[in-house]
């Protein structure tokens, strides 16, 4: 066959051609510049009260998730249909949660990439993806993925894996500014979805499964320019250092403390919460014996300047890498400012957040690890449930996928009920030695066997803790979870099918098939008084690299087919 030349081709191919070379040229800019309203810090603030907007990842300051759009019932969501879908243009894990503001949908991908859409069309206005170095994935845990973007002013804001934080210009997609906070070849990473807090983008950082000491820190939102940093490992003398114990010198100069899930923002007590993940080595503890703070902790922080006003944490000197980093939902419940914290260590937490006193734990799936807690909230481990050298650690429930892994859950005020995407799966862990080199894995781990479980969402009642409903599914839901005013849940599987559900008895009413597993978090908006609703779709992560996918829970989850995909439904008119 004769290569094609484009001058003796017949005239409509020619006219393909040079569409395609004008679409190319406009790329690298803005295919069409938008007018946008800028985003204001009342905006921000009266968030969870505006219903056509997804103003940040969690909706509003609290992380409800909660939408107040109610168009699309129980009665009729059997009704929704896709509107359009939208290529994210990469595999791996597509762990997002869009943004919509006045009708324009931010989103992210795996591997540095934004796009700024039409919400209501589908229709490309930008796209920025950020050059990441070749070997970028080997320092990153659990994909090159992202959790989404903030909107501020006239920009918008995301991280990406090497550790970069970047401003870009909301209508054009043109960079204002770019700043890198860590070395990714320390392992110094991020996937977390910055949340803007008086002028300031907050953001937080990956990579404790390696030997690190990470941090949060605020960034000026004209500049980049850092204000203030926040370890969440303390160095000698600062509060907290002598809980590392003295087997080994250095246990705290790597102790990890992740800080990649976007943290929550109470504006009357001027406090912002921020959770921390799992010490390093993550199953070893025979060197760092004693608490290690501030790891599997929610801190209370002061917005200006990220000192520590208190603490709450989940799991003291945790060799299970229950990595409590998990989301803090704000809630008044029963007349008490409270958080509400479900944890890979199996436990649902309600915490007085004007002090960061415990209320009470429940359980969301078996727990065996503690057998309860002491009045001040401390849980009070099962000896033989501790993995050392020479101690293999028998039927550990929950294993460290949780419980509830890091994807978020979400609150309805309205119904009174937390909606929480969980599983039951159980493990076999031996402590091993491994040896601390920064940039390599340093897991302490000689032997881990996962025992076949199940997974399912879980209605809870945030005044008891009781469960109020309980769906089976035979692999973890391992999307975040949306509820409305309507009266509905929504969340996806690894499967791929994204369904909702009855919030009143967990009754599932509806499901479409994505076409890859579910891990991102969907959202809904509302345009010219229609209500959409949107979910990423594109599996990967580690749920499908490692256990799950592996030697235990689901199996069938080993070779699930990927692909980056946003879909957006509404109802069907008759």
């Amino acid at each position: 066959m004769q290569p094609n030349n484009s001058s003796q081709a017949p005239a409509w191919r020619r006219t393909i051609a040079l569409g395609t070379v004008l679409l190319a040229a406009a790329l690298p800019g803005a295919v069409e510049a938008q007018k946008h309203t800028p985003v204001t810090d009342a905006m921000l603030l009266s968030a969870s009260k505006e219903p056509n907007n997804w103003l940040m990842a969690g909706r509003d300051y609290s992380g409800t998730r909660f939408s107040p759009l109610a168009t699309v019932t129980p009665k009729n969501v059997k009704r929704l249909v896709p509107v359009y879908s939208f290529s994210l243009g990469t595999l791996d894990a597509q762990n997002t949660t869009p943004l919509v503001v006045d009708g324009v949908m931010y989103v992210t991908a795996s591997h540095g990439k934004i796009y700024a859409l039409d919400a209501k069309t589908g229709k490309e206005y930008w796209q920025y993806s950020h050059p990441l170095p070749d070997n970028i994935g080997k320092m990153m845990c659990c994909d090159v993925g992202n959790r989404g973007a903030a909107v501020y002013g006239d920009k918008v804001f995301y991280a990406t894996p090497d550790a970069h934080v970047i401003a870009l210009k909301r209508e054009t997609g043109e960079k204002v500014w770019d700043v890198t906070i860590g070395d990714w070849t320390k392992a110094q990473t991020m996937t977390v979805a910055p949340l803007v807090v008086k002028g300031k983008v907050v953001v937080g950082m990956s990579g404790a499964e390696y030997p690190t000491r990470l941090w949060i820190d605020a960034l000026d939102s004209e500049t980049g320019a850092q204000v203030w940093r926040r370890y969440t490992i303390p160095g000698p003398g600062e509060p907290g250092f002598d809980t590392w114990g003295d087997q080994d010198p250095e246990a705290s100069a790597y102790g990890g403390g992740s800080t990649w899930i976007t943290g929550s923002y109470d504006p009357d007590l001027d406090i912002l919460y921020w959770s921390t993940g799992n010490p390093n080595p993550d199953w070893d503890g025979m060197g760092r014996i004693g608490d290690n703070l501030y790891t599997n902790s929610t801190l209370g922080l002061n917005p200006d300047d990220g000192s520590i006003k208190f603490h709450y944490q989940y799991t003291p000197w945790d060799v299970w890498d229950f990595d409590g980093v998990n989301e803090t939902i704000l809630a008044d419940v029963g007349g008490k400012k409270v958080w509400l914290h479900g944890d890979r260590n199996g436990f649902l937490y309600k915490i007085d957040r004007t002090n960061g006193k415990f209320i009470w734990a429940k359980e969301i799936s078996k727990v065996n690890w503690a057998t309860g807690f002491t009045p001040e909230g401390r849980p009070i481990i099962a000896k033989d449930k501790v993995p050392t050298y020479d101690h293999k650690a028998m039927n550990v429930c929950p294993a460290s996928e949780g419980g509830k892994w890091w994807n978020p859950m979400s609150y309805n005020p309205n119904a009174s009920i937390v909606v929480i995407p969980s599983r039951e799966i159980c493990a076999d862990i031996l402590a091993g030695k491994s040896e601390r080199v920064e940039g390599k894995y340093n897991l302490g781990i000689a032997e881990a066997d996962w025992i076949k479980g199940h997974g399912q969402l879980v209605g809870m009642d945030p005044v008891t803790g009781e469960k109020k409903w309980q769906v089976i599914a035979p692999s973890p839901f391992t999307s975040g979870v949306l509820t409305t005013a309507g009266g509905l849940a929504f969340a996806g599987t690894p499967e791929g099918e994204f369904k909702a559900f009855d919030l009143k008895s967990g009754e599932e009413l509806w499901s479409y098939q994505t076409g890859s597993g579910i891990v991102g978090s969907p959202i809904s908006f509302a345009i010219d008084g229609k209500q959409y609703i949107a979910v990423p779709s594109g599996w990967g992560g580690w749920t499908g690299w490692a256990t799950w996918g592996g030697k235990g829970g689901a199996p069938h989850l080993k070779n699930m087919r990927k692909g980056g995909t946003v879909y957006v439904f509404a109802l069907f008119d008759r």
